[in-house]
């Protein structure tokens, strides 16, 4: 195969990178290049577009024959210093017609964006960013991988006002089915097929610079498939030979990197930009920023509200702006929401039972203070870096006691253990921290930074602290940081981050996780010995036929019926806690509910994320009330929603009422036959549990505010007017009961 690169006045382009996907050539004096035509070469002739410039086209299809001459044109493009991009992922796009089409098996998964939704962002791009020269999108940018998506997808983005890049993901590859398998490396993902991506995108692997700053793109699907990871990777070599070594880089990439690739690259990106995981997550391994970005048009998996990243690259290193996607009005109570959960605001709420407020160094998300003795301690995060914070302030005063940095965000509540609080950073890493002075005492490395997302809490019971996931379970000593006992085995790893923090009741640890394994597990927590074998139950099992019965939060222990409570998705669960069977499992609707249950003498209540509370009965989980809420949140973050609601958190119990914080600000008060009595506006959206410290409650908002109110006064708050809630099962489905 041959070709010729000119600029755009015709003259030849000496030195210009071209490629087959699997080897790299350059172009002579004359401008003209050719290529060895080999079997495992791809689809594609493409050009890698130096700074400076862009080209028309910058990639054919492979020809027939060689006779044929490939013809690429350079076009001087301005590329000043700082040089802004956008960084979109996930965009999952489909169409109405799909979507009525009910082609969707995967069942767990909410309707993806539409051409609308993403016709319109793009539109605003000029406002929204001003600034930007690029968009990069890294992957899952159609819903079910099918040709109508795929037509609606290049439709907008030919009229986008900005230039957007594009490298596929796993659902880009799924041609409308589902199907799972387990790769080379234990990643539980899709079974895929390029064929359309390619017919209907382009190439899957490219490069090209803009302002110095050199860019490669990769297709993360099909190299943990193992489809063509050894072209990619001796591609990405070839491509990264033709530099100076050690010149500053950025990969594209739909999944965080992992070993099979960042091990086969000559040396390290200054930055890798991902996505699949649905989350927000910045951190730093060994001087590269691994940037995982959440959805843009929906909420995410981490519970986070829909966002993209403003990407600056100044000519020696990256730097991050993450912004919430804020569509709709705010709350006129509350304050600039476009940073929510991703850096700290300084605001103050007016309320009468307001003791002290303080701001924290770090944005909050779902967690909520911990408190030991009169020290709160907040963990914190800034997803604008490789930070996050742990703090101690004074639980009278809100006085600052002392404030430590952290390699990454900490998204949890730390836990305090006497003279230790231990906090689990998000790559992993876990941290044991002196409670007096905030002095790091151990840190227990990541078992792997690339692949560890921690959003479940540190749990501690006697000396111990339990901490992972479905294939990363381990029990440390809370004051030496010595690893007790390790779990790798439970489930292959994924990218459905958990958030259940473990339930130790006695010797017993009890967890659950979503989708894999489908049941919870019951293990020795001295020793990590499974205690429970629910694979084993009978086959009339309701859990065994509720295969959508996935847990998505932290489990309660109901002491007096000796029952462990589970969030599931769309269900609650009572599971005996000796032998591990179901009792009975209540559903509600919607399906991404991580709030715990709250368990009382009259029921236990639930959270029914974006829509309210309700009690079902403690012995067969039938509804005893409903209270649907209603209120308008800034940001939606129930995962793969839309619409704002402000539930997303469980309430507290202080006496006999039930504090409700909400997204929209607002704490609401119910009394235990479910009618709302009282409500106190504040100017932060909240989504973490209030926390009952004698007789005071604290909050933590998403914009990092914390706050202590007077309990006697927050429950004499102004009175609404109360409407009864709905009685037995009318607003809910009927409970499943293992008889």
């Amino acid at each position: 195969m041959h070709g010729i690169v000119v600029h755009h006045d015709g003259r030849p382009a000496e030195g210009i990178a071209v490629s087959t996907g699997a080897v790299v050539t350059t172009t002579g004096a004359d401008g003209r290049f050719t290529l060895d035509r080999q079997p495992e070469h791809g689809a594609f002739v493409v050009l890698s577009r130096p700074t400076g410039s862009t080209a028309t086209p910058w990639w054919h299809r492979t020809p027939a024959d060689d006779d044929t001459e490939l013809r690429f044109v350079l076009v001087p493009e301005d590329q000043p210093l700082p040089y802004e991009f956008v960084h979109l992922t996930d965009t999952h796009m489909t169409t109405p017609e799909v979507v009525a089409s009910g082609r969707d098996d995967f069942g767990l998964y909410r309707e993806g964006s539409l051409p609308a939704q993403v016709r319109s962002f793009l539109a605003a791009l000029p406002e929204r960013a001003p600034l930007a020269r690029r968009v990069f999108v890294t992957g899952d940018l159609v819903d079910h991988g099918l040709p109508e998506e795929y037509a609606a997808f290049t439709e907008v983005l030919a009229e986008s006002p900005v230039p957007v890049h594009v490298v596929p993901g796993n659902h880009d590859h799924m041609n409308g089915r589902h199907g799972s398998v387990v790769s080379r490396n234990d990643y539980l993902t899709n079974t895929g097929d390029p064929a359309l991506y390619e017919e209907w995108i382009g190439p899957r692997w490219y490069s090209f610079d803009v302002a110095g700053l050199h860019v490669v793109a990769m297709d993360w699907h099909s190299h943990e498939l193992g489809i063509d990871h050894e072209v990619q990777n001796a591609w990405v070599r070839a491509d990264l030979a033709r530099l100076e070594h050690g010149s500053p880089y950025i990969l594209l990439f739909h999944d965080q990197p992992a070993h099979s690739l960042v091990d086969e690259l000559p040396w390290q990106p200054v930055a890798a930009f991902s996505g699949h995981w649905h989350t927000s997550r910045v951190v730093d391994v060994d001087g590269t920023l691994h940037v995982n970005s959440p959805t843009s048009f929906f909420a995410s998996l981490d519970y986070g509200p829909p966002a993209f990243r403003h990407v600056t690259w100044d000519g020696a290193g990256i730097t991050l702006r993450t912004e919430t996607v804020v569509d709709g009005p705010v709350p006129t109570a509350l304050a600039d929401v476009r940073t929510a959960t991703f850096a700290a605001a300084s605001v103050r709420s007016d309320d009468d039972a307001l003791l002290w407020s303080a701001t924290s160094a770090g944005a909050g998300h779902r967690q909520p203070a911990a408190v030991q003795g009169d020290t709160l301690f907040v963990g914190g995060q800034v997803e604008d870096r490789a930070a996050g914070w742990v703090e101690a302030f004074d639980l009278v005063t809100g006085a600052l006691r002392w404030r430590t940095a952290t390699g990454a965000a900490v998204k949890t509540a730390p836990a305090p253990a006497g003279d230790v609080v231990v906090a689990a950073e998000v790559s992993g890493d876990l941290v044991g921290l002196d409670a007096d002075t905030g002095a790091e005492r151990w840190r227990l490395p990541s078992s792997d930074p690339y692949r560890r997302f921690a959003w479940g809490a540190p749990t501690v019971r006697d000396g111990v602290v339990f901490l992972g996931d479905q294939s990363d379970l381990r029990a440390v000593d809370v004051h030496t940081g010595e690893k007790l006992w390790h779990r790798t085995d439970l489930s292959p790893h994924h990218n459905l981050v958990n958030h259940a923090a473990p339930l130790v009741v006695g010797d017993l640890l009890v967890m659950g996780f979503w989708p894999t394994p489908t049941d919870p597990i019951g293990l020795d927590a001295r020793t990590g010995a499974d205690v429970w074998h629910r694979g084993e139950l009978d086959g009339d099992d309701p859990f065994t036929a509720l295969k959508r019965l996935l847990i998505m939060g932290t489990a309660a222990f109901d002491a007096g019926r000796d029952a462990v409570l589970m969030p599931a998705h769309g269900h609650t669960t009572a599971l005996d806690r000796a032998t591990g069977r179901t009792r009975w499992t209540a559903a509600h609707e919607g399906g991404f509910s991580p709030a715990t249950p709250v368990v009382t003498d009259r029921g236990y209540v639930v959270t029914v994320t974006g829509h309210g509370i309700r009690m079902v009965d403690p012995d067969d989980g039938s509804t005893v009330w409903d209270a649907p809420v209603t209120g308008d949140a800034p940001f939606p973050m129930g995962s793969y929603t839309k619409a704002p609601h402000p539930v997303i958190a469980p309430p507290v119990l202080v006496g006999d009422q039930l504090l409700l914080p909400g997204l929209d600000g607002t704490v609401r008060r119910f009394d235990l036959d479910g009618v709302e009595v009282g409500r106190s506006q504040l100017a932060s959206p909240i989504a973490a549990p209030l926390v009952v410290v004698g007789d005071r409650v604290v909050a933590v908002a998403t914009d990092g505010t914390v706050m202590a109110f007077d309990a006697a006064r927050l429950a004499t708050a102004t009175t609404v007017p109360s409407v009864p809630a709905a009685a037995g099962s009318t607003r809910a489905p009927d409970a499943e009961v293992a008889r």
